[in-house]
């Protein structure tokens, strides 16, 4: 049964597969090769899905997102409320390809969208930013990956 279910996948990515590598592989003479940047790449990303992967990651108001080969590039984002420099982003995954740790205010920002009040900055281990907030009524101590943007009780 294995086997089957393996083959199967297999025929089906070939007949996926050959079609798209057809279209892609030659122009027809009649028809003028496009420049590289207007090509679809089925795996790539489009704007909507890259903005989509960005607001995941806390980026709001983003604006001047273009493509140009293999990444976008977006001129203006806000990331848990501050300003944040010119990105590019890679095209197949909508992730930056640099991406500066969080500042201790961003990760307030971060306590604060997800439910936390009175957020209060206790310092920072390297990558890992301690705060203290309150979860309703109850006081707790929190500690934000400034990497990933990570939480930890």
């Amino acid at each position: 049964m294995q086997h089957l279910r393996q083959s199967l996948l297999i025929l089906c990515a070939f007949q996926v597969g050959f079609p798209a590598a057809a279209q892609t592989a030659q122009p027809d003479r009649g028809q003028q090769e496009r420049p590289q940047q207007d090509r679809a790449d089925p795996a790539w990303l489009t704007t909507d899905q890259v903005r989509t992967v960005l607001r995941a990651r806390g980026y709001t108001e983003i604006g001047g997102l273009t493509r140009e080969d293999d990444i976008f590039r977006v001129t203006d984002a806000v990331r848990y409320g501050e300003k944040v420099p010119e990105l590019r982003i890679d095209a197949l995954t909508g992730l930056p390809r640099e991406m500066a740790p969080l500042t201790e205010g961003q990760a307030r920002s971060l306590l604060l969208e997800r439910g936390y009040s009175n957020v209060e900055e206790m310092g920072r281990e390297g990558e890992v930013i301690h705060l203290r907030a309150r979860q309703g009524e109850t006081p707790v101590e929190l500690r934000v990956n400034a990497r990933t943007g990570a939480l930890v009780r």
